[in-house]
């Protein structure tokens, strides 16, 4: 199950994945509680706008990310990344803890989140693309199951203890102390002696390296099959069930904020099962399948979930979206890593973080409708929608349903050559 921790680089490339992870979510959340406690009557919008930033960011710089990801050194690019983003962090929190310009400072906290966002965007594709340099194609899978359990472990830790802590200390101050966690991140990277270089070509242009990207994907059925459902989870089931969940489950749910901490246990917990049970069983995440029926799962639950009144109901709705969310992010990673060639590996991993990103800008108009219309109505659309999609792409796509895992010889070879 832990085969790929004997890899020294991957000890600490999980190690700082994981406190990367640790702060993300809490950082999403503490916004949120500001908000609600600065803005009250503007919650549901400026909520909208901060994720509708972090989605811009990460719409416009992911795919760069990739690029840059096979253009550069990566463990380069992720040291940059992480320093970039803890001096736009430290800025954030003196905002939120200050409020310098009055009703004008989210505008202040929007345009720092959506810089952020950036480095962030810019920082997962490389960090993705390093695992195969990492532990080889023999651990591939493992690791990539223990790299989403590092992601995953913290929701369950950290959204509660922001509840709690938001509370009692402030959203600002929980903000502020959050930033002490860079004193791990940055040790870690620097610790790194690996060496992962993509192959674009030094005379093309970094438009011209993504448009290469981008004609790869589109004709490379298997990999466009197994980014299109992670997009239908992404982009059109997450703005329901997790960017606004935070007001449903407050505001329609009327569940406290230390209620909420529970919710966000369940889906914590669901996502943390999916991502060890797949670390013991590689071979499963490597199906088509797997990915398909897991998306099917989760958009079943995203319906429930609009429609669900009943706490018990919603908590137990949350766990099966942790798990098939992990089970399903998990399978496409595992498919696209074995599938793609190395030379491209940086620009098709990029296309994760687009996929959060257009979640996250698709809230903002979302969000500007269940202003007006209701949230109810708008979830029930979204949760109706991801069902359809993901049906459609599953049919559609018989291909995707009949990948298997390579042996590890015809990996070493897809990696070379493509």
């Amino acid at each position: 199950m832990f085969r790929a921790l004997r890899h020294r680089n991957f000890r600490l490339l999980i190690a700082g994945t994981s406190l990367v992870g640790l702060v993300q979510p809490l950082h999403f959340v503490t916004q949120i509680f500001w908000v609600q406690d600065v803005y009250p009557e503007r919650q549901i919008l400026y909520t909208g706008l901060l994720a509708g930033s972090r989605g811009l960011a990460t719409l416009l710089f992911s795919l760069l990310g990739g690029a840059f990801a096979d253009r550069f050194e990566r463990r380069r690019v992720l040291l940059a990344c992480e320093s970039v983003s803890l001096v736009l962090n430290v800025f954030v929190a003196i905002l939120m803890l200050s409020t310098p310009f009055g009703e004008a400072t989210i505008l202040g906290i929007i345009v720092l989140t959506f810089f952020a966002a950036a480095t962030q965007a810019v920082d997962l594709p490389a960090r993705q693309a390093s695992l195969p340099a990492v532990v080889g194609m023999d651990d591939l899978g493992n690791a990539i199951s223990l790299n989403m359990a590092a992601q995953q472990i913290s929701i369950p830790i950290t959204i509660p203890l922001a509840a709690v802590l938001a509370a009692t200390v402030g959203p600002g101050e929980l903000y502020a102390g959050s930033l002490v966690v860079w004193a791990g991140i940055l040790p870690l990277i620097a610790l790194l002696d690996y060496e992962s270089r993509g192959g674009v070509e030094r005379g093309r242009s970094v438009l011209g390296s993504v448009a290469d990207g981008l004609a790869y994907i589109r004709h490379h059925v298997v990999i466009f099959g197994a980014v299109a459902l992670v997009f239908v989870m992404n982009a059109v089931g997450m703005p329901a069930v997790a960017n606004l969940g935070v007001i449903w489950m407050t505001e329609i749910l009327n569940v406290s904020r230390a209620g909420f901490a529970l919710m966000a246990l369940g889906w914590g917990g669901g996502a943390v099962a999916g991502s060890i049970f797949f670390a013991r069983r590689p071979e499963l995440a490597g199906r088509g399948t797997t990915l398909c029926l897991a998306t099917l799962v989760f958009a079943i639950c995203t319906v429930v979930f609009a429609h669900s009144r009943s706490i018990p109901l919603t908590a137990l709705v949350n766990v099966g979206l942790g798990f098939s969310l992990a089970a399903s992010s998990v399978s496409a990673t595992m498919i696209i890593q074995q599938e793609v060639s190395d030379e491209m590996r940086g620009r098709v991993m990029g296309l994760f973080p687009l996929t959060n990103g257009i979640a996250m800008l698709i809230t903002m108009p979302i969000s500007g409708i269940a202003q007006g219309i209701g949230l109810p109505i708008v979830l029930t659309v979204l949760g109706w929608t991801t069902l359809a999609l993901a049906a459609a792409i599953v049919l559609r796509l018989p291909d995707v349903r009949r990948v298997r895992p390579r042996p590890v010889e015809e990996y070493a070879a897809a990696a070379g050559g493509g």
